[in-house]
């Protein structure tokens, strides 16, 4: 007889930048146990408490440059064999790269867990645990910063053209999102010091992922010196902001359809 695999959903919440901290765990919708064919879920050792731990005591989460609290859902889909060994583990929808990475990290390190079973048979079941994930305001702000009139804001040196031509000619499209076809506008806000260096890159607004975000903070951070901005006559530190906007490499079809 041919076992169907199923789909199980967890959710766990955990706190940024604490390995020790304590989370709080949603029990699964009732809804997502209907017409599995298992007389027995796959479990992690222990119990769901056990996995809280497990998760909070050995995700390690990496520093993220945000300037908003944001939360983020991990979803890492992955197969309890029949032994207990976890395979096939990935995560599902790419988002921050340094977290995802820690993520599946954690899970290749991972105890077998307890298979599910079938007719008194330990059967191999498809898993999904989203993960959310509380990342705070990071980015640093160590003293205050002017706000310069209209006329002397920052300038990159050679005007808009010449910016534009060094984020195109620095801009690496990342592969996650070259494959997923994920495109979009990045803003990116920094601070121009009162030397005319660029530093304190952290982006705005929604997350959308596949190392976008990443990907526009490393260009800013590249940058060559800006002109910075004046108030009553002197060079003072400011903020500014620039929109980097990704767009999904065309594929070879497409281009030749639209050239016929």
């Amino acid at each position: 007889m041919q076992i169907r695999p199923i789909v199980i959903f967890f959710f766990f919440s955990l706190p940024a930048f604490a390995q020790q901290q304590d989370s709080t765990v949603r029990e699964p919708d009732p809804g997502f146990y209907e017409n599995i064919q298992a007389d027995q879920l796959p479990a992690f050792p222990g119990g769901p408490e056990r996995l809280r731990s497990y998760i909070s005591s050995n995700l390690t989460v990496p520093y993220i440059r945000l300037e908003n609290d944001t939360t983020v859902v991990v979803t890492v889909d992955f197969v309890v064999e029949h032994t207990g060994e976890l395979s096939n583990i990935r995560v599902r929808n790419p988002g921050f790269r340094q977290l995802d990475k820690e993520v599946l990290l954690m899970f290749t390190r991972m105890p077998p867990w307890e298979p599910g079973y079938l007719h008194r048979k330990p059967v191999s079941l498809n898993v999904s645990l989203p993960i959310t994930v509380n990342l705070g305001n990071t980015k640093r702000k160590p003293y205050d910063v002017p706000v310069p009139e209209l006329s002397n804001l920052p300038q990159y040196r050679g005007g808009g053209q010449a910016l534009a031509y060094f984020i195109r000619k620095t801009l690496q499209y990342p592969a996650e999102a070259r494959k997923a076809g994920i495109g979009g506008a990045v803003t990116v806000e920094f601070l121009v010091m009162s030397n005319g260096t660029v530093g304190n890159a952290g982006t705005l607004g929604e997350v959308i992922g596949y190392g976008l975000e990443e990907e526009a903070v490393r260009i800013v951070e590249k940058m060559p010196r800006w002109i910075p901005a004046k108030l009553d006559g002197k060079a003072v530190t400011a903020k500014h902001k620039v929109i980097i906007r990704f767009e999904p490499p065309r594929s070879s079809a497409a281009q030749k359809e639209k050239t016929d």
